[in-house]
């Protein structure tokens, strides 16, 4: 039994004519009488009955046309729904991002996108670097969205750097060092440091500048929320040291200070990263091209 033995049973059914039949699937009646028969045979049953000169379905062709139509037609949705993907207004994306693009990156992005496709249906998953990576490689995210620290291999792997991240020196303007021009070491030294425990990948990043004789002189609170390290800061708490999208309104509304520093600079790239073989649909395209204006990259 195939798909072309089915759509011939269907239009046989419709006119009860091998000619008529014919004609509308430009084939040859023989050609219609032979899958009629093959298709008897598969299903070890007389579909159709000769009387009188003429056709008719059996009881068991009956029964077997409501089955068949509801086949087509299933399988004609499918292919529909199927075309929809080459299409970028409609479609699925799961985007894996982390916790810093997911809040203060991504939000600017989908409002665009969501005004370019509607339907498109968007998911965005805000994990570990580590649930992120496995996800991908389980195909139950799309791509990701995440600091250029992690290392991908591009043997494997597409990865794109499409925005420069800046990490400032946050304090609270009631801080001593919020009136200073520019900040040393030895004055960062002597205040509290708020940032986040061991294992982020943030703080990996910022401890790549220090020498180990720096990262043993600096006093350390640690806090596993960005929103906590930024509300702690307000309060005059300690500093820190955060990505500068993340503090936007506080820095604007005068809830936070930066504080310019005299020997570190700390940028990251920000990676759209997907398999090698990974499939861009037409709306994952239109997603990774709104990305790509969001790049503030020097030249």
């Amino acid at each position: 039994m195939n798909l072309n033995q089915l759509k011939t049973f269907m239009v046989l059914s419709e006119c009860l004519n091998v000619t008529e039949t014919a004609e509308r699937l430009f084939c040859t009646q023989p050609s219609v009488s032979i899958k009629i028969r093959k298709l008897e045979e598969s299903l070890n049953t007389v579909l159709f009955e000769r009387i009188n000169n003429r056709l008719y379905l059996t009881e068991q062709g009956k029964i077997f046309r409501a089955y068949v139509e509801k086949v087509l037609s299933t399988l004609e949705t499918s292919i529909e729904h199927i075309h929809q993907y080459d299409d970028p207004n409609y479609g699925k994306i799961i985007v894996g991002a982390s916790h810093f693009v997911g809040v203060y990156l991504l939000p600017k992005v989908i409002a665009q996108y969501k005004k370019l496709s509607p339907n498109v249906e968007l998911k965005i998953e805000i994990l570990s670097s580590q649930q992120l990576i496995q996800g991908l490689d389980n195909h139950k995210i799309d791509f990701l969205i995440m600091s250029d620290q992690v290392y991908f291999d591009p043997q494997r792997y597409i990865s794109h750097t499409f925005f420069r991240d800046e990490l400032i020196l946050i304090a609270s303007p009631l801080n001593k060092l919020a009136n200073i021009k520019s900040c040393h070491f030895n004055e960062l030294s002597k205040e509290q440091l708020i940032i986040k425990p061991n294992l982020s990948e943030t703080r990996k990043f910022l401890f790549q500048h220090f020498t180990q004789a720096q990262i043993n002189e600096l006093n350390i609170m640690e806090i596993n929320s960005l929103e906590g390290i930024k509300h702690c800061v307000m309060h005059n708490l300690g500093i820190s040291i955060v990505s500068k999208l993340s503090v936007v309104n506080e820095l604007r509304t005068n809830l936070l200070v930066e504080i310019p520093l005299q020997e570190f600079q700390f940028k990251r790239g920000i990676n759209y990263i997907f398999q090698q073989d990974k499939y861009i649909s037409p709306a994952m395209s239109r997603f990774i091209a709104l990305l790509d204006q969001l790049s503030n990259l020097e030249d």
